[in-house]
């Protein structure tokens, strides 16, 4: 008997699980380093202007896939517009969310709730809004994940003098934001650059008539070196690179799936975030790290069994 190839969309793409393991697995590099650099830009007295951060990255990511969107059209047609609206939370909403969230919460706590509840909040939506079940399997990872965020966040919500909890809130719904993207992507019918192109045009769009001032007060003021390490972290490896290795999983592995690999990135931010921070969690987050990973690989449906091909 022979194994059961993937059948082709009507498009002719035929799923392949190399290429979507290597996708995810340099997304978790991607999302590893962008973590850790916007700590670096929020962190201390004088962090850089969230909105400036926001044009580097969306703006590298507009210019570097411009023959994308201009050959998609500003407004995809094929693209129902639910979906399109749907994308733009990986845009603006995400970036503000993650970075304000940074300068409160650590990114040792902010690498596992960012990443970590994607699978929990996708789950979520995918049940509201498709109507997909969630099996038991599933369900429990999404209660692994609930006492891992209690975990974490459990000793700043004890202190609200700290203002951990404002980080700690932030990041949710920055995760949030993402998962919103990533379910009505499935949806959109555009390819990972597609998306990237359409997200980076649109937000630069938004974003402009908003903060110019701000923007250009924050360009004066920022030292070259330290604005062009963050078109390298902000504008070409999470606005484009990382867009792109995401959503290119999701297509080749399926959400839930891909949610499974890329649980390795709240490992990954703590990791790095002793070495290069200097931050050292303590056994709540550690544990929390522990049960959101554990969530993570059961409600992505990993363990679930598969389905003998008919």
């Amino acid at each position: 008997m022979t194994k059961a190839t993937p059948a082709s969309g009507g498009d002719g793409f035929v799923p392949s699980f190399r290429a979507g393991l290597a996708a995810a697995l340099l997304t978790v590099a991607m999302w590893t380093t962008w973590i850790i650099g916007s700590r670096f830009a929020m962190a201390g007295a004088q962090p850089l202007s969230p909105a400036l951060l926001a044009l580097v990255r969306f703006g590298t990511a507009a210019l570097l896939l411009a023959p994308w969107w201009w050959r998609i059209r500003l407004v995809p047609r094929r693209a129902p517009k639910l979906a399109l609206l749907g994308l733009l939370f990986a845009g603006l909403p995400y970036q503000f969310l993650v970075l304000y969230g940074l300068h409160f919460a650590p990114a040792a706590e902010a690498g596992p709730l960012l990443t970590g509840t994607l699978p929990m909040f996708i789950a979520l939506l995918s049940a509201l809004v498709f109507r997909e079940r969630i099996g038991g399997i599933r369900a429990a990872g999404v209660v692994l994940i609930t006492a891992g965020v209690l975990a974490i966040t459990g000793s700043g919500l004890l202190d609200l003098a700290g203002g951990g909890w404002r980080g700690h809130l932030l990041i949710l719904c920055a995760a949030l934001s993402w998962s919103v993207y990533t379910v009505f992507f499935r949806r959109s019918g555009l390819t990972g650059t597609e998306a990237a192109a359409f997200v980076g045009f649109w937000s630069v769009v938004l974003l402009l008539p908003l903060a110019a001032g701000e923007i250009r007060a924050a360009y004066q003021a920022t030292p070259t070196p330290v604005l062009l390490r963050q078109v390298l972290v902000q504008g070409v490896m999470a606005g484009v690179v990382a867009l792109i290795t995401f959503t290119t999983a999701v297509r080749h592995l399926g959400a839930a799936r891909t949610s499974a690999i890329t649980a390795l990135t709240p490992a990954a931010v703590v990791a790095v975030a002793v070495l290069l921070l200097g931050e050292v969690p303590g056994w709540p987050e550690l544990l929390g790290c522990a049960l959101i990973i554990a969530g993570v690989v059961a409600a992505s449906g990993a363990l679930a069994p598969r389905r003998q091909p008919g």
